[in-house]
C-alpha cells in the first residue's frame, strides 16, 4: 500500500505542477565570444518609462558585445518596423553590419518585419533560451547601469527628461574604463582614445618633445590597437570560461537523479513563472503539461512539442526549466481467482514501527518455493 501511495504521488498532476523553483540549473553551455567590434551586437528594451517632453516612453539599448560600446535610442512606439529602422540609425550607419543580432525573444524582435530586414542585411540573430536570462546578461547588466545612471541626473519632478541623460550618458559609459577588458569601450572601437573635458583641460604638449613621423605614429598606433583588441578577446574568453566553470561545478555537486539527462520521446514539465492577472503567485502552480520532447540539442537545450496544446511559448528551452515526469507501469488490472487448494498455511501477524501499528500478512502457495 505504501509502494502505491509512493507512486500515486510522483504521478498526481497537482502535486507535480505545484512544485517549486527546479532545483537543476544544468550546465553550462558558455556563452558567444566574438573576434572584433560589432561582430556581434545585442539589443534590448527598458519599457514602463514615464512620458518625455518629447513623448518617448521606451529606451531601446544596442551593445557591441566584444568591446562593450553601448548606443539607445529613446522611442515612442515600439513596432517591429521601428525597431529595424532604429537598428539602422544607430548601428548600421556607424559601424556596419554586424554578423550576429542577439536578443531576448521579445514579439518585436521575432516578427517577420525585424527578421526580413536582418535577412536583407545578411546577419544571423540569436535569442537567449526560454527562460535563461543569463545567455544575454552583458545586455541586462548595461541595461541597469544606464538606468541607474540616468536616475542620477534626472532634474525634473515628473521625470519627462530621462530620454536627454540617456543620450547624453552614452558617451560618459563608453569612455569609462572596462574592468573585464581593462580598456575603454570606445578606445576598442576607434583605436584611439576620445579627448574629453579633462584631456582639454590638461597643458599641451611641450615643444621640446619630438614628434613622430605620420608613417611611425601610424605604425605604433596599430600595434597598440591590435594589442589592445587581443588582449580584450582573450580577458573575456577567460572571464565567461570562469563562469561557465563555477555553474557546471555547481551542477556537478548535485544529486545523480537531478542531473539525468533527457532523450528524444520523453515526457517533461516545464517550469513557466508566469501567473495570470488577478491570480496569486503563491498559490498558482509553475510547472506546466507535461510536454513532450521532439529533439535534443547538444549544448543543453531541447525542443519540445508545442503544436496543439494551446501554449504560445517558444520550443527551444534549457534543460534548467524542466524535470522528468514520474511514469511508473500500471499494476495489472485483471481479477485472479485463487483456489482454497491452492494456499497452505495463512499466518497473520501485527507489529509496530514507530507509533502506526502495520499488520502482515505470510502465505504459503502449492507448488512454489518460499
Amino acid at each position: 500500500m505504501y509502494a502505491d501511495v509512493d507512486r500515486f504521488v510522483e504521478e498526481c498532476v497537482d502535486c507535480a505542477s505545484g512544485k517549486g523553483r527546479p532545483p537543476n540549473p544544468g550546465p553550462s553551455p558558455g556563452n558567444i565570444a566574438p573576434r572584433r567590434p560589432f561582430e556581434a551586437v545585442s539589443m534590448d528594451f527598458v519599457t514602463h518609462m514615464p512620458k518625455s517632453a518629447r513623448g518617448n516612453t521606451f529606451l531601446l539599448l544596442f551593445q557591441d558585445i566584444f568591446s562593450g560600446y553601448v548606443m539607445c535610442k529613446p522611442m515612442s512606439s515600439t513596432t517591429a518596423q521601428d525597431v529595424a529602422e532604429a537598428y539602422e540609425e544607430r548601428v548600421f550607419r556607424s559601424f556596419g553590419v554586424s554578423c550576429l543580432i542577439r536578443h531576448d525573444q521579445d514579439p518585436r524582435f521575432m516578427s517577420d518585419v525585424f527578421t526580413r530586414f536582418r535577412e536583407f542585411l545578411g546577419s544571423r540573430q540569436r535569442a537567449t533560451l526560454a527562460y535563461r536570462p543569463q545567455a544575454n546578461g552583458q545586455q541586462e547588466r548595461s541595461v541597469q547601469t544606464v538606468i541607474w545612471s540616468v536616475r542620477a541626473y534626472i532634474a525634473e519632478a515628473d521625470q519627462n527628461d530621462w530620454d536627454d541623460h540617456a543620450e547624453r550618458l552614452m558617451f560618459a559609459l563608453n569612455t569609462s574604463f572596462d574592468a573585464t577588458r581593462l580598456e575603454t569601450p570606445f578606445y576598442l572601437v576607434h583605436g584611439w582614445d576620445a579627448h574629453g573635458t579633462v584631456s582639454a583641460m590638461l597643458r599641451p604638449r611641450p615643444s621640446s618633445v619630438q614628434e613622430k613621423t605620420a608613417y611611425e605614429w601610424r605604425r605604433k598606433f596599430q600595434r597598440d590597437y591590435s594589442y589592445a583588441l587581443a588582449c580584450a578577446e582573450d580577458l573575456q574568453v577567460q572571464a565567461k570560461k570562469t563562469r561557465s566553470d563555477v555553474q557546471t561545478q555547481k551542477w556537478k555537486e548535485l544529486t545523480e537523479r537531478l542531473k539525468t539527462g533527457f532523450e528524444k520521446g520523453d515526457a517533461v514539465w516545464l517550469y513557466i513563472p508566469k501567473v495570470q492577472t488577478g491570480l496569486s503567485r503563491k498559490l498558482a502552480h509553475m510547472w506546466h503539461r507535461p510536454f513532450r520532447i521532439d529533439e535534443v540539442h547538444d549544448d543543453f537545450r531541447v525542443r519540445l512539442k508545442v503544436e496543439g496544446t494551446g501554449y504560445r511559448v517558444n520550443p527551444w528551452v534549457h534543460i534548467s526549466r524542466l524535470k522528468p515526469r514520474a511514469l511508473h507501469p500500471k499494476r495489472p488490472v485483471e481479477e485472479v481467482e485463487v483456489g482454497e487448494d491452492v494456499i497452505l498455511t495463512l499466518h497473520s501477524s501485527r507489529k509496530t514501527v514507530g507509533n502506526p501499528t502495520l499488520g502482515e500478512t505470510s502465505t504459503k502457495w502449492k507448488r512454489f518455493s518460499t
